[in-house]
């Protein structure tokens, strides 16, 4: 359980960071690909690690990591107050976020990233999308 909401958290942050370099990579394929499934997920970090330290491993993950799984559509992180984080990663489909999941608890570069996340605050929500602007 543990593993999986780390695994689960690791690729939530990983979307988040390095929005300059990412960003037109997000927009093409936007234009190519439909969200089928979007993770939302909560969490808080833990004492002594600052937001700066975390949003630097969260950017190293999503760049060598995340942005690579097949089905990463976007994401979105965000910090609410000083304590609590909000998660969003878009996906094709369930499947593709299955995939990534498994393959984040077998990957080195998502370590740093899951140390810093209080396992014991996680609460992660997978949804389906009923409306979308874009």
């Amino acid at each position: 359980m543990k593993k999986t909401i780390l695994t689960v958290m690791t690729i939530a942050s990983l979307t988040a960071c390095n929005q300059s370099k990412t960003e037109n990579h997000n927009v093409m394929t936007e234009q190519k690909q439909t969200v089928g499934l979007v993770e939302i997920t909560t969490f808080k970090l833990n004492n002594g690690v600052s937001s700066a330290d975390f949003v630097k491993s969260a950017e190293q993950m999503q760049n060598d990591f995340l942005k690579r799984q097949e089905g990463f559509i976007k994401r979105t992180l965000t910090q609410s107050g000083d304590t609590l984080w909000t998660d969003i990663v878009y996906w094709t489909n369930k499947e593709s976020h299955s995939q990534a999941m498994k393959l984040a608890e077998k990957t080195e570069a998502v370590i740093p990233f899951m140390e810093k996340i209080d396992v014991n605050s996680v609460k992660m929500d997978l949804t389906n999308p009923m409306l979308n602007n874009e």
